[in-house]
């Protein structure tokens, strides 16, 4: 094990941490930890990859924007999650999460937080490995191997974020200056994040199908007057075009510019999130960000007045008209 490369993961005050437990040799794909007198070794597993995989490989899969709302796990990001808690028991995994005003694959089912903390030395020897696989070089010279079968388009953990794109590590949001425990979250530190292709997301790869997926598939694209788009729908190979950022007109009330901020994001009875509350602010309804029983009559008597399908469902016929009656008169 080159230690220079483990201390790159690892950034202050983590070292010495990292260095009480990693007197150690890599064995068998394994981690191998030296432990206190009188007590067995810790060792650390390793990720592995599917039996059956051949030489041809996807490339390393190109950034595609959430923008969308349709939070939840697909087949590959369960997989993935799965995958690593099977293998690091002491650890878990989250994905959905309810959209908010920010960008995230989080929104539309395509990433996946694995609960692992660079100040537990166990975890972060667990986390160096986990790169480590996603990272190295196949049998066959493929680099990036598993992450490109996997369809990765970045990760981010201990202050640091990997993407596709350059295939190189930075500084993730200005988290080298920031150590203490309080920002632990927000710079990934207690979690490492992992945001996946809409390939790698569905789980038709090479990792989960043992078919190579070359073509790029760029996912639902937003109609130019909204903000969202609706849901995923079926394999597009053309990249989306792209629109600038749609804003409220001079003289919005407060409804109407979170209405335009969510604009175009489907939305069904149960969900929650952002786009709800702006629905209930424009219909004067307690503000719950839940899609609840009064938040669905209230839907179902605009659709109504409006000549809409009555069937509780906020898509984008209902988005343009919710704007055409909050817009400022003139």
């Amino acid at each position: 094990m080159r230690r220079t490369t483990l201390f790159r993961l690892f950034e202050k005050p983590f070292r010495r941490a990292a260095v009480l437990i990693l007197t150690a040799a890599v064995s068998g794909g394994a981690l191998v930890a030296a432990a206190p007198a009188g007590s067995a070794a810790i060792v650390v597993p390793s990720l592995k990859a599917p039996a059956g995989l051949l030489s041809p490989i996807e490339p390393l899969a190109p950034y595609v924007p959430q923008v969308a709302c349709q939070p939840g796990y697909r087949a590959g990001t369960l997989a993935l999650g799965r995958l690593l808690v099977a293998t690091y028991p002491n650890t878990s995994f989250g994905g959905p999460r309810d959209c908010g005003a920010s960008r995230s694959e989080h929104y539309d089912s395509r990433a996946v937080d694995w609960m692992n903390s660079v100040r537990n030395p166990v975890q972060g020897m667990q986390a160096y490995l986990v790169v480590k696989f996603l990272l190295a070089t196949d049998r066959w010279g493929n680099t990036t191997a598993n992450a490109r079968r996997m369809g990765l388009m970045y990760m981010i953990w201990n202050n640091k974020i990997w993407g596709s794109w350059n295939n190189k590590w930075e500084e993730y949001n200005g988290c080298f200056s920031t150590p203490q425990p309080a920002y632990d979250t927000a710079c990934h530190r207690d979690h490492m994040h992992f945001s996946l292709s809409w390939n790698g997301a569905i789980g038709r790869t090479s990792f989960w199908s043992r078919h190579v997926w070359a073509a790029t598939d760029y996912g639902p694209c937003r109609p130019s007057d909204l903000n969202w788009s609706g849901d995923y729908g079926s394999f597009r190979s053309t990249p989306c075009p792209r629109y600038p950022t749609v804003n409220a007109v001079a003289r919005s009330s407060v409804a109407m510019q979170e209405l335009v901020r969510y604009s175009g994001a489907t939305m069904f009875p149960g969900m929650r999130g952002g786009p709800i509350s702006a629905v209930q602010r424009a219909f004067n309804l307690p503000i719950s960000g839940r899609y609840d029983a009064s938040t669905v009559a209230a839907v179902n008597r605009f659709k109504a007045a409006h000549r809409l399908p009555v069937n509780g469902t906020i898509e984008a016929r209902t988005w343009r008209t919710l704007l055409a009656v909050y817009k400022p008169k003139a």
